[in-house]
């Protein structure tokens, strides 16, 4: 595994606009690595997040080299999604095609069929908005059946996406660029503190019922497909991080901080500002 590396910019605008450079330079690099046969590789997968992790992807069109990427050969993955429906602003992926990838693909750049979204909630409003109701109802019975049904939506999306994962990437898939964000607890992807899937280890991604973040449905990789890829980047700002950041960089695997599980395989570097390590 690599070592984890800490670069820290003065301030989060910084983080961002670096972070948008470093994306295009590692792609044209990926994309340009010989293979031990001398041939070059034939495409690069790249696993997205939200939040702070997707901002960098707003600027990719606007540094010159962006020209010089070949996306016919990029796939597009995402390190976790909001259970809720296509359209519904919560979804990283939504995000993720509003700041970089919808340009690419009506530019006629990017394939569709490179974008590799997890699944959406296919519930009417009113079906989601009674589930929702049942699952916080003060009766057990009610409650129990509630969340029966959405464990069963969210396990048949994240076995979608584990065979997803395997058709494109084989039965032990390699993300090439992982990017991610932390939360002020701690949590990564979806994988939250308090919640067993963060443990999970025979599985490419799992359901999360009852997140502790809205909204409470959600699907995520789990933590050693996430530790296994060849880049692995985090994006952390902001002085309500510092206390989760010192605890995942003093102990690994830690379930209260779960982002301590993360890891690279060629590298891992955390990108942050100098009010989110002032504890270090």
């Amino acid at each position: 595994m690599a070592e984890r590396k800490l670069v820290v910019y003065p301030n989060k605008d910084l983080m961002i606009q670096a972070g948008a450079r470093r994306f295009v330079l590692t792609i044209l690099d990926l994309l340009a690595e010989r293979l031990p046969d001398g041939s070059h590789r034939e495409r690069v997968d790249v696993a997205l997040s939200g939040g702070s992790a997707a901002q960098p992807l707003g600027l990719v069109l606007s540094d010159p080299l962006a020209d010089a990427i070949d996306w016919q050969r990029v796939h597009f993955w995402w390190s976790d999604e909001r259970f809720v429906p296509a359209d519904n602003t919560d979804r990283n992926a939504l995000e993720a095609r509003r700041l970089l990838l919808d340009q690419l693909v009506s530019d006629g750049k990017l394939p569709e069929s490179n974008i590799h979204e997890m699944a959406a909630d296919a519930r009417s409003t009113e079906e989601i908005a009674s589930a929702m109701a049942d699952a916080a109802s003060d009766d057990a019975a009610v409650r129990t059946a509630a969340d029966a049904v959405n464990d069963t939506l969210l396990e048949s999306a994240a076995r979608a996406y584990e065979d997803e994962l395997a058709r494109e990437l084989g039965p032990k898939p390699v993300i090439d660029l992982m990017i991610l964000g932390m939360g002020p607890d701690g949590h990564y992807a979806s994988l939250f503190p308090g919640h067993d899937e963060v443990l999970v280890a025979d599985r490419l991604a799992v359901g999360v019922n009852h997140s502790p973040k809205m909204p409470p449905l959600r699907v995520s990789l789990t933590a050693p497909l996430i530790a296994r890829s060849r880049h692995t980047w985090f994006f952390a700002a902001g002085a309500g991080k510092a206390d989760s950041l010192a605890h995942v960089f003093a102990q690994p695997n830690n379930p209260a901080y779960p982002s301590s599980f993360a890891g690279g395989v060629d590298e891992f570097v955390w990108f942050s500002t100098e009010e989110t390590v002032v504890q270090l």
